[in-house]
């Protein structure tokens, strides 16, 4: 699953606590997170670098834009 791989890795490294390898895949996301949410581990940094990485309001709000019909044809 080559669109998950990504996400997989990024998980693995903050629940394992691998410090470097977190910042090294944060760069190659382009996600750059405050310096007081850096200091956070497991989900707390994990809640943090997900919602900066892939926010889930965008994604549902263009969803409901492209696929439900508009209230005159409803």
């Amino acid at each position: 699953m080559y669109v998950l791989d990504p996400i997989y890795k990024v998980f693995d490294a903050i629940m394992k606590f691998k410090k470097e390898e977190i910042d090294d895949l944060l760069k190659k996301i382009g996600v750059t997170i405050k310096h007081e949410d850096s200091d956070k581990d497991g989900k707390a940094l994990l809640k943090v670098v997900m919602r900066s990485w892939l926010p889930a309001g965008e994604a549902l709000l263009q969803m409901i834009a492209i696929h439900l019909p508009s209230p005159v044809v409803a």
